[in-house]
C-alpha cells in the first residue's frame, strides 16, 4: 500500500512527498483535520518512506523488509506513543507524561536501530495527550535531535498548545468526500480486509461517520443499535417541557453501560453517535444544503427534531455532549453517572429553548 491509496488529500500528499524528495524533512510535524481523513494512515505511509530501501520515487513500496515492520507495528525506529498502564494495569485513556518520558525522551537523542530516522507518532484524537506531557515534549521540539521525527495526529489544531504547533510544520487533512470513502471501502474489500456485513457502502459511512476504521472493527450490527438508541434518546429529549419521560430517558442513557471498564468505551461511543447526529441536526436547522449530513436515509426525521430545539438550544446541546465526552473520555468520570446528569442538563436546554 502506498501514496496512492490515501484517497481524497492530494495536497497533503503532495506536501509530504515534496519533504521527502527534498531530503528537507521537518523534525516535526502535526497531521491536523477530521477523524476518519487518513491521518494515521499518512503517518504510517510517512515513516515507512523514511525507512523503504526502494528507489526513491517509490517510496514507500510497502514490500521491502522496513515497509512491512513499519506495517506491522514492529520496527524498532517507528514507535506509536501508548498511554501508561494505571495501577490496576490497565491502559489510560490519555497519554500523559510518564509516556512521554519513557517512550519517547528515554529514546529521542538516541541513533535509530535500523532505520535512517526515529519517528514518534502520538495520536491526539481517541487517546488525548495530556498538557504535562506536551510541556515535556518542548524541549526536545526546540532542540531537535538530527535524527528525530515527531508527528503528532489531532482533529483540532486549536487543542494543542500554541508553543508545540509553532515548533511543528502543519499538514491539512480535509474530510473525505462520500465519493472517496467509497472508493476506499471498495479497495478495502477488494484487498480482504472488510467484508461488507451485507451492508451498502453508504450505510457503513453513515454509521461510522466517515470514521471507516470502525467498519474494519466488525459490529455494523451494533454501530446500527447504538445509532437507533442514540436517536430515540434524542427524540425523548425533544418532547416538549412537562411531556418528556424522564424515567425512560434515564433508563436508555443506563442502558448504553454494562459495568466495568467496557462500560467507558460503550459510552464514549454513544456520545459520539449522540454528537453525530446533533451535529447532523445542527446543519439542517442551520444550513441545510451547505454541507451533507453523515446521516442522509435520517434527514427528514432530523430535521423535524431541529425545528423544536432551534440554533441556540442545538448549538448548547453539543456543547453538552463535547464536555459529557471529554469527562468519560479524558478525566474518567463515571460513565453512568455522567450520562445521567446529562439527562437533566439536555432537557434543561429543551425548555429553556423550546
Amino acid at each position: 500500500m502506498g501514496w496512492e491509496n490515501l484517497r481524497g488529500q492530494d495536497a497533503a500528499v503532495a506536501a509530504l512527498r515534496r519533504d521527502l524528495a527534498s531530503g528537507r524533512v521537518a523534525h516535526a510535524y502535526v497531521f491536523h483535520g477530521p477523524p476518519g481523513a487518513g491521518k494515521g494512515t499518512a503517518a504510517r505511509l510517512f515513516a515507512q518512506a523514511l525507512q523503504c530501501e526502494a528507489p526513491e520515487a517509490e517510496r514507500p513500496c510497502g514490500a521491502c523488509l522496513p515497509c512491512r515492520k513499519v506495517a506491522g507495528g514492529v520496527h524498532p525506529d517507528v514507535v506509536t506513543v501508548r498511554p501508561e498502564m494505571d495501577r490496576s494495569g490497565k491502559p489510560k485513556r490519555s497519554i500523559g507524561i510518564d509516556a512521554v518520558r519513557e517512550q519517547v525522551l528515554a529514546r529521542a537523542y538516541l541513533r535509530p536501530q535500523e532505520g535512517r530516522r526515529q519517528a514518534f507518532i502520538l495520536d491526539n484524537s481517541d487517546e488525548p495527550v495530556t498538557v504535562d506531557a506536551f510541556s515535556a515534549l518542548l524541549k526536545t521540539l526546540e532542540e531537535p535531535p538530527p535524527d528525530t521525527l515527531l508527528l503528532l495526529l489531532t482533529p483540532n489544531l486549536q487543542g494543542l498548545p500554541a508553543t508545540i504547533v509553532s515548533r511543528c510544520r502543519k499538514v491539512r487533512f480535509r474530510a473525505l468526500a462520500r465519493a472517496d470513502q467509497r472508493a476506499v471501502l471498495a479497495s478495502l474489500q477488494e484487498a480482504g480486509r472488510w467484508e461488507g456485513e451485507g451492508m451498502e457502502p453508504d450505510e457503513v459511512i453513515s454509521l461510522t461517520m466517515g470514521r471507516l476504521g470502525l467498519a474494519l472493527e466488525g459490529g455494523a450490527e451494533a454501530l446500527a443499535r447504538r445509532r437507533e438508541a442514540a436517536l430515540e434518546f434524542i427524540e425523548g429529549l425533544s418532547a416538549p417541557p412537562g411531556k418528556a419521560d424522564e424515567v425512560q430517558l434515564l433508563l436508555l442513557a443506563g442502558g448504553q453501560v454494562a459495568g466495568g471498564e467496557a462500560s467507558r468505551e460503550a459510552a464514549v461511543r454513544f456520545l459520539e453517535m449522540l454528537r453525530g447526529l446533533l451535529r447532523d441536526i445542527l446543519i439542517l436547522q442551520a444550513a441545510p444544503g451547505a454541507v451533507e449530513p453523515w446521516h442522509a436515509d435520517l434527514e427528514e426525521t432530523l430535521a423535524g427534531i431541529g425545528r423544536r430545539w432551534g440554533v441556540n438550544g442545538l448549538t448548547e446541546a453539543l456543547d453538552r455532549v463535547e464536555a459529557a465526552l471529554h469527562d468519560v473520555g479524558v478525566v474518567n468520570t463515571n460513565p453512568a453517572l455522567t450520562l445521567e446528569a446529562l439527562v437533566f442538563a439536555l432537557r434543561a436546554t429543551v425548555a429553556l429553548n423550546a
